[in-house]
């Protein structure tokens, strides 16, 4: 902090300035503001629907197998058969590391909702943090797909004042409950 009379820079303990003696007044409401502040309201994570993320992939893919089999299996039949095998053990292990990468993924996604801020961290394979101030987001807009109403799950977008370029916003996927956290959101923000 700094003296309000002559600008000597001073520490933030000081109860006057050590260089022209005037005594320090305290800020009450910019403390307790900062401390408020630092207070979570609200924290939304995504959910990992292994319904949802896994099982569309795992049967396109099968059916993709079956088909490529069957064209073997017409020239020769051993030869279908061991290819359909080979095809769905890669099929496991390949889908197996990939779902267990993206678990761990949405595990270390955080949207901490503060009083005046959000900040949302990724801390796996990925380090970023984005701290957005709630007077530069402009509209929360939740989003919902057939398939996701079904699993219970949506997505939240809080969309900021930069109208143009790549990552102006932030977007939570995949929450679970969407429209009470939608709501959550709403209120915290107060759009």
């Amino acid at each position: 902090m700094f003296c309000e009379k002559c600008g000597a820079k001073l520490p933030d303990t000081a109860d006057f300035c050590t260089n022209c003696g005037i005594n320090i007044v305290k800020n009450d409401k910019a403390t307790q503001r900062n401390i408020e502040d630092t207070e979570i309201q609200l924290r939304v994570k995504p959910t990992f629907c292994f319904g949802y993320m896994v099982l569309p992939s795992l049967i396109i893919y099968s059916i993709l197998i079956i088909i490529f089999s069957l064209m073997f299996f017409m020239i020769s039949a051993i030869t279908g058969i061991v290819i359909a095998l080979i095809s769905f053990i890669l099929l496991a292990l390949i889908l197996g590391i990939k779902t267990a990468i993206k678990k761990k993924q949405y595990d270390s996604y955080s949207y901490d909702f503060y009083k005046t801020k959000v900040i949302y961290k990724d801390s796996f394979l990925n380090l970023s943090e984005k701290e957005v101030k709630y007077k530069y987001i402009r509209e929360v807009a939740m989003r919902q797909t057939f398939i996701q109403r079904f699993f219970n799950i949506g997505n939240i977008v809080l969309f900021t004042n930069a109208e143009t370029g790549f990552g102006n916003g932030i977007f939570i996927m995949h929450v679970e409950n969407v429209q009470d956290v939608y709501k959550s959101i709403k209120s915290i923000i107060d759009v």
